[in-house]
């Protein structure tokens, strides 16, 4: 069951191949009674690529693995994380299908001892989309149901997580990266981005984790902000504070481009009631000129009797 991938998840895989992302992600959002008994510095990620029995080249998201102490021998846990930007009906059957063939591969390459059971895989979805998820979490929700069939069905069910329609206490307070991206999922405007930054750079300012930093900005860049800012050129980010200075640089023009705009609409407008179509040349020069030449030229056109007459010199 492939699928394709958007650069959206792309950016997110970035962001959850760090492992303060996954142990933050895990204790706030997940939260399972077992938690206290992870031992969050084994974490690992580990490949997610598998090859079925019929040669059919499958990759989830991202898996990570860590050690679960009980209280007696110690054995790993898996984490499987899929990003998704759209309801699939059918979401709950693809997760299985990956913790299948994750079993699958631990079985053949012989990573489970004869005597120990297979690993726990917790399978979790992050889901981004602009509708509320509506589909199915349990897989035997998807199939028709017979009399004396249920010991049948599999047991299995996903924990997805609804990014855009969290309730806001669950996105407070603000001390953790991920709920981070989860307020700029959220996000409606340029000055609420600024201040969850601002939080983020806090969060987040160990050298260490210089390259979450990075990668969280190539996620805005890519994922959120043009969402954001239609028909705003972004640069290359390489950094947070890059994006916050971005930003504050950008406020500062924001309402003196405004301004230009409404004066090339107004000229524009003008002059094609005067005279008609206005020519490429003409359009070219109003869309590249100045404010106050935009302002000069709207003068002119009240006495001019030619378009030479409004745009020489």
């Amino acid at each position: 069951m492939p699928r394709k991938q958007t650069p959206h998840d792309g950016s997110y895989r970035r962001l959850f191949s760090h492992a303060r992302m996954v142990r933050d992600l895990i204790e706030r959002y997940v939260a399972p009674p077992w938690v206290d008994r992870l031992d969050f510095s084994t974490l690992e990620m580990v490949p997610a690529h598998y090859v079925s029995e019929e040669l059919e080249q499958r990759e989830s998201d991202v898996v990570w693995r860590l050690r679960y102490r009980p209280g007696g021998e110690w054995f790993y846990v898996y984490i499987l994380i899929e990003f998704q930007s759209e309801v699939f009906r059918f979401m709950a059957i693809r997760v299985l299908t990956y913790v299948l063939l994750l079993y699958e591969d631990l079985i053949r390459k012989k990573r489970v001892a004869k005597s120990r059971k297979l690993p726990p895989v917790v399978p979790i979805v992050l889901y981004n989309g602009e509708r509320p998820w509506t589909a199915p979490l349990q897989v035997a929700e998807l199939i028709e149901s017979m009399p004396g069939h249920g010991r049948h069905l599999p047991r299995f069910e996903v924990l997805v997580i609804d990014e855009g329609h969290l309730p806001r206490e669950r996105l407070e307070p603000l001390d953790n990266p991920v709920a981070g991206v989860f307020q700029l999922e959220q996000s409606r405007g340029v000055e609420e981005i600024r201040r969850i930054i601002d939080s983020l750079l806090e969060i987040l300012g160990d050298a260490e984790l210089k390259e979450l930093r990075r990668d969280m900005a190539t996620w805005l860049r890519r994922a959120v902000l043009p969402a954001r800012l239609p028909g705003v050129e972004i640069p290359e980010l390489q950094d947070l504070q890059e994006a916050k200075t971005m930003l504050a640089e950008r406020a500062a023009r924001w309402p003196q481009e405004w301004m230009a705009d409404g004066y090339r609409k107004g000229l524009t407008d003008l002059v094609e009631e005067k005279f008609g179509a206005v020519e490429p040349r003409y359009r070219q020069l109003i869309a590249e000129a100045p404010q106050t030449q935009l302002q000069g030229w709207l003068k002119k056109v009240l006495t001019a009797i030619s378009l030479d007459e409004i745009f020489r010199a």
